[in-house]
């Protein structure tokens, strides 16, 4: 201990006997777990054994020499052998599938992590990983070295640390998560996991993966009926292997998922042994802040190379973002209310939620409860958990090299430095405050300035401009009013399809609609909520536009506001180009596949159509020309915009053969991302608008010189 003792925090003084002894009902779910798992694999070797006694019997059964009867045993020996083959085919596809976003530690060289490892297996009496890993993200995770051979043979496990998760814990929260993932180590119900995870793999598989097997069972069926006898008859028994099937890969899910709850709950206890009840609830809280920071860091990185601009180290600035976070967390935190079981109450219990029956964790009040039940005292150490990485910028430096090969697809040229790339990100948070500062009603829906004879009309109108912003702001808190309602019923029916919540019902509109029906409900209130946004702010759009319009005019700056404008619903109108153009190619597609007539010639055809219509939206990007271009926070040009909507500046076509080639799939995907994009240069876009009529108000404020 004497040489971990400057870097492994304190643990508690004593903890209660037996308080991390398994709990009946924990046993009982594994038992059941243990039940499921033995019934399946006896089901799929009987069926495995049925399929061969049948291809067995198909061989040696007797025929007369004979066309027809020769046949007919052919076609039971292939149907047989076809049935025989389903069971089985799995078999081709094991792979010992490891996660390529991760790098094996070097524990030489890093002798403080390696220590505190050992240290914590000690305490927790886990065995030792066989080797650490660190991804960069915000978790941290066990896994088996290989998930296969641990079904027959002991196999260590590893343990992954994600360095997104060291940035934002304290050393004392980084240990009880550790000692979390030590407290699964010790669990041998991993491997009852293990079995389960591979039975459904096995299901999942036979249930819902079209392969060669599939594809050539339909070309047997598509021969002559003579040929293609058998493969009618047991084109239904594959489905009905398929539905029994379906309902076992439910059950072993919903009994796996009730175990993992269980399993949970036992490692935090384990966690708590080591570091007392708050640190693992604490890091549980912080995890939210620290995931939200790493996005946006993740996001900017992202941003920045789609200009070719790099950094070498992501982590510094994920630091920073932390850093300026940091004041809002611990304010945060001192707000809370005391707890009467003990420390700060992190997570209010909801009287309308429910656990998913299929969710493999607890949710946070329930782990807070049975975190600190009994409350265990323990002091903590407040420094941060990089202390345990000497080599912490070389891994640091690795994991961005690995983020942007990965993740991004780039290939790092030229880097910025730190303070160049917070002003990148700076400016791309540039005029959110004002976004928000007018309820984000901007967010979600398509805004269009009116044209220059339309503001001048309705400026002339305005006497006050100050007095008719603040009425603005005022009505445009009653017009948000039934949007933020339509998005709790959003969220609400999303509640109730999830399981998550004790409803099961929901009234809207004086209907009542059961959990079947969320689906239809989801649909209806979404498109009520998009016609209301579309259809409601019209006029107060139009209102808001005119008076700054008039502020402009009087400052003489209506000519740049115009431009502003008129930039802005360029980028607006091939945004919406951008959707209904997907929506258009996805109704024509459904329509071709529903079709069982369909013939190459059609296919041909939407072939074509896909390709005109991409042809179009590339001169649609030709139309962003450099006149009259008004750059953007992070977009500085015409080239800048086009690479912003499409990395390149161009949409891929695949021709006539983009089914064929599978670069419509492709093609679509860019579509998408594209669309993505567009929305944070819609957003882009109306923040550099709020900015300039900011900038206006406060220019039209001060008072002028004769």
């Amino acid at each position: 201990m004497s040489s971990t003792a400057n870097f492994y925090p304190p643990s508690p003084l004593s903890i209660p006997k037996n308080f991390t002894k398994l709990p009946i009902s924990y046993k009982v779910k594994a038992a059941l777990a243990i039940l499921a798992v033995i019934v399946f694999f006896l089901l799929y070797l009987g069926l495995i054994a049925a399929t061969l006694w049948l291809f067995y019997q198909a061989v040696i059964i007797d025929v007369s020499i004979s066309l027809y009867p020769i046949l007919l045993k052919l076609g039971a020996i292939a149907g047989a052998g076809m049935l025989f083959a389903f069971t089985l085919k799995f078999l081709f596809k094991l792979r010992n599938v490891q996660p390529e976003n991760r790098i094996k530690v070097e524990l030489i060289k890093n002798p403080k992590l390696k220590e505190f490892v050992l240290q914590i297996c000690k305490e927790t009496g886990a065995p030792k990983p066989k080797y650490v890993y660190i991804d960069p993200d915000v978790n941290a995770y066990v896994s088996y070295s290989n998930l296969w051979l641990s079904l027959i043979f002991p196999t260590r496990k590893n343990l992954t640390i994600g360095f997104g998760l060291v940035a934002c814990l304290n050393m004392t929260e980084f240990k009880a998560v550790i000692a979390h993932e030590f407290g699964h180590f010790a669990q041998n119900s991993m491997k009852i996991g293990s079995y389960i995870i591979s039975a459904n793999t096995i299901i999942h598989d036979m249930i819902y993966t079209r392969d060669s097997w599939d594809q050539a069972l339909d070309k047997w069926r598509s021969t002559d009926l003579r040929l293609a006898a058998a493969a009618w008859i047991i084109t239904p028994l594959i489905w009905l292997i398929r539905q029994l099937l379906g309902l076992f890969y439910q059950l072993l899910s919903f009994v796996y998922s009730s175990l993992s709850r269980e399993m949970e709950f036992n490692a935090d206890k384990v966690a708590i042994s080591t570091t007392g009840s708050e640190p693992i609830i604490s890091s549980l809280w912080k995890l939210d802040h620290g995931s939200a920071c790493w996005n946006v860091t993740v996001q900017n990185a992202y941003l920045a190379s789609q200009k070719d601009l790099y950094v070498d180290n992501i982590y510094t600035h994920n630091d920073i973002a932390l850093a300026k976070a940091k004041q809002v967390m611990v304010k945060s935190i001192d707000q809370m209310p005391k707890d009467s079981r003990g420390g700060k109450l992190f997570f209010e219990s909801s009287k309308h939620s429910v656990v998913s029956m299929y969710a493999s964790h607890p949710p946070n009040d329930h782990r807070e409860t049975n975190a600190k039940t009994p409350f265990i005292k323990c002091d903590i150490d407040d420094r941060s958990a990089w202390i345990l990485f000497e080599q912490k910028e070389e891994l640091q430096q690795a994991l961005t090299s690995l983020i942007y090969k990965n993740y991004f697809n780039k290939t790092p040229s030229q880097e910025l430095s730190v303070n160049d790339f917070q002003y990148f990100i700076k400016a791309e948070s540039a005029g959110s405050e004002l976004l928000e500062e007018y309820c984000n009603t901007f967010r979600d829906r398509f805004v269009n300035p009116p044209d220059r004879t339309e503001l001048i009309t309705l400026s002339s109108k305005i006497e006050d401009a100050e007095m008719v912003i603040q009425q603005l702001k005022t009505r445009l808190q009653d017009l948000m009013k039934p949007v933020d309602e339509l998005e709790k019923n959003l969220i609400s029916i999303q509640e109730i399809a999830s399981g998550t919540s004790k409803h099961k019902t929901f009234t809207y509109r004086d209907k009542t609609y059961k959990k079947r029906q969320m689906q239809e409900l989801f649909d209806k209130v979404f498109t009520d909520r998009e016609d209301l946004m579309s259809s409601t702010f019209t006029d107060w759009d139009r209102e808001f536009f005119a008076v700054y319009y008039k502020i402009a005019r009087s400052n003489k700056n209506e000519d740049e506001l115009l431009a502003y404008y008129a930039q802005h619903n360029k980028i607006s109108k091939f945004y919406k180009r951008l959707i209904t153009s997907k929506n258009d190619i996805y109704k024509k597609l459904y329509a071709l596949q529903n079709d069982s007539e369909a013939t190459q010639f059609q296919v041909d055809e939407l072939s074509d159509e896909v390709a005109i219509c991409f042809e179009g939206l590339n001169k649609g990007l030709l139309s962003f020309d450099d006149e009259g271009f008004i750059p953007l926070p992070n977009i500085d040009t015409v080239n800048d915009l086009k690479n912003a909507i499409i990395d390149g500046g161009n949409f891929e076509n695949g021709g006539r053969s983009m089914f064929k080639t599978g670069k419509f799939d492709r093609m679509m995907q860019n579509l998408d991302i594209a669309i993505n994009h567009l929305q944070r240069l819609d957003q882009r876009s109306i923040a550099t608008i709020l900015t300039f009529h900011h900038d206006l108000l406060e220019k039209d404020s001060k008072p002028r010189t004769a």
